[in-house]
């Protein structure tokens, strides 16, 4: 007569089989769980990326042509950033106060005494009107060059030698 059991076993070891096989099975049940929800999320990045690069937003029933798939199109749908501040918001600058500082004015002008457009500059709209306001002001005051640089910043560049006496 055999010990244990029919197959051989003790009375113990059924049940521990039993419990290991279970552990097995939720792991393996875990892992494709976490398995399928790292495939779900590639799945949302890569759409969402796609999403990214197509501005336009479709709804059914809209009816397109192939040329509003194309990139030039979807340019005109792209957001534009608004900035929210700029140098002149972080130095808590008034452009119309700070029509007497040459140095600052230079900054906003080109060489031949134009108005540096909002892309160069990186203002604000707002500040960017009231920078060329300034500029405009002073130049009709004719405190500074319509068509050059300030005589006194551009100074150096053709006597270099000569030390500015304080």
């Amino acid at each position: 007569m055999s010990v244990g059991g029919a197959n051989g076993r003790s009375p113990g070891t059924s049940s521990m089989h039993r419990i290991g096989q279970a552990y097995k099975d939720r792991a393996a049940e875990s892992l494709r769980v976490k398995q399928e929800h790292i495939d779900f999320l590639k799945n949302r990045k890569v759409s969402n990326d796609y999403l990214r690069q197509m501005p336009r937003r479709w709804v059914p029933g809209d009816v397109y042509s192939p040329h509003d798939l194309s990139p030039r199109e979807m340019d005109k749908w792209r957001r534009r950033n608004q900035r929210q501040v700029d140098v002149v918001d972080i130095l808590g600058l008034r452009p119309l106060d700070m029509y007497k500082n040459f140095s600052l004015i230079q900054e906003f002008t080109t060489s031949s005494g134009q108005i540096k457009h909002s892309k160069e500059t990186a203002l604000r709209p707002v500040n960017q009107r009231k920078v060329a306001k300034m500029i405009r002001r002073i130049q009709g005051m004719g405190l500074y060059p319509t068509i050059h640089d300030h005589p006194e910043l551009i100074r150096s560049e053709f006597y270099p030698s000569e030390q500015r006496r304080g």
